[in-house]
């Protein structure tokens, strides 16, 4: 399966859902609890300050013993019989102690052997704000990301637009020619080095272009005369009545080869134009009767028959004079490589089938396409957007079928 490419706008959206879902209640949750574990140290040290001054001058204090433990005194404003009995089981020095949903600060000092001080600051109220202060960075984290997501859609199309303004823009361009600028003074600046590095690009290829056609006019005028005149030549040469019968094989052979180098010629010529220069509508079972009619010239003293099934008779758009090439092309592949004795060309609603009950082909054949002549076919198939199948008559490997499907799948 293709891999779907990754859009920049999605990654733009995703960076802000981050920064909104989790970077700032991230940095919001680490402010708050960095502020309740101060708060809690400073109650930690304010209860060690007393304690210490406690154990210093206790009778400066007003202090309650325990109810159940006489030997404890207990400097707090909260209701003794409401405290932990754990509270006091603790070890000398300052403790913080939770249960439930409260808690205290108590700091513990045993000066002499039965007597024993307690400092207890209740701290359930900052408890109770971590928890307020939980919901809080959890509710903010949905909001932000809401929030985050709008901005991201928002600010994803503003950014964007220039890029797909300079999308739209090269779409409209169809040509390469130079006048057509895609740089414009109201483009963005990184935008606008993307556009004038188009239009460097679409220059060199117009350049590139106007090449490749002044090369295609010269060449086919320099080719295509000289061969018109050998095969007029051999026209005449076999027009003697007093040529002999090696000459008269002499002179075939040229035609042959002649014919040949036609098509070739129209074959390379063609896969050198731009496609749209020469599709139009074109009747199918026309061009295919006329190009079997310039195939009989390969078929001489062969034996093989050559005809044509049309069970539609379709009309599509692309180029007449390649569908002309490829049935040419096929045909004298099957009569050159296939040893047999009879070839079909079928046309279909959408497809054109050339069959042959010859020899077939081996699997490497099929694969490489070498020794058949098929590269140019294929070529031309991708060139016009139709599709090339290849395969075998029969189960027995015998016989070859060619496909094109001018619709491609």
């Amino acid at each position: 399966m293709k891999k779907r490419p990754r859009s920049l706008r999605l990654r733009l959206i995703a960076a802000f859902a981050f920064l909104g879902v989790a970077l700032g209640p991230l940095i919001v949750g680490a402010l708050l609890w960095a502020s309740y574990a101060l708060e809690e140290e400073t109650v930690k040290g304010v209860v060690q300050e007393r304690l210490q001054r406690l154990v210093a001058s206790p009778q400066r204090f007003v202090l309650r013993e325990h109810p159940h433990h006489p030997e404890i005194h207990v400097l707090s404003s909260a209701e003794l019989e409401n405290l932990p009995e754990e509270i006091f089981s603790q070890p000398d020095g300052i403790h913080e102690f939770e249960l439930g949903h409260k808690g205290w600060v108590v700091g513990l000092a045993t000066p002499t052997q039965g007597q024993r001080y307690a400092v207890i600051e209740d701290i359930s109220g900052i408890e109770r704000r971590e928890w307020v202060g939980l919901f809080i960075v959890l509710a903010g984290a949905a909001f932000s990301g809401y929030v985050a997501l709008w901005f991201g859609f928002y600010f994803s199309r503003r950014l964007l637009a220039p890029l797909t303004r300079l999308t739209e823009r090269l779409k409209e361009v169809n040509d390469f020619s130079p006048e057509l600028r895609l740089a414009e003074d109201d483009l963005d600046e990184e935008v606008l080095v993307l556009a004038r590095a188009l239009d460097e690009y679409r220059r060199r290829m117009s350049e590139a272009l106007a090449r490749e056609r002044d090369f295609s006019a010269d060449a086919s005028h320099e080719l295509r005369t000289p061969l018109t005149v050998i095969l007029h030549a051999a026209e005449l040469l076999a027009a003697d009545p007093h040529l002999g019968e090696r000459s008269r094989r002499a002179v075939a052979r040229i035609e042959h080869a002649g014919a040949r180098m036609a098509e070739t010629i129209e074959t390379l010529l063609l896969l050198a134009r731009e496609p749209e220069a020469t599709r139009e509508e074109f009747d199918v079972v026309e061009v295919v009767r006329e190009a079997m009619a310039h195939s009989e010239l390969f078929m001489a003293g062969t034996g093989i028959v050559l005809e044509m099934m049309a069970t539609a008779h379709p009309v599509i758009h692309g180029s007449s004079t390649a569908l002309s090439v490829i049935v040419a092309n096929l045909v004298r592949n099957a009569i050159q490589h296939a040893h047999c004795q009879r070839i079909t060309v079928r046309i279909e609603t959408d497809r054109l089938c050339i069959e042959d009950d010859g020899i077939g082909m081996s699997s490497a054949e099929k694969g490489a396409s070498r020794g058949r002549g098929l590269v140019m076919v294929r070529r031309l198939c991708e060139r016009e957007g139709w599709a090339f199948r290849l395969g075998l008559c029969d189960r027995n490997g015998r016989g070859t079928k060619i496909e094109v499907v001018f619709t491609a799948p």
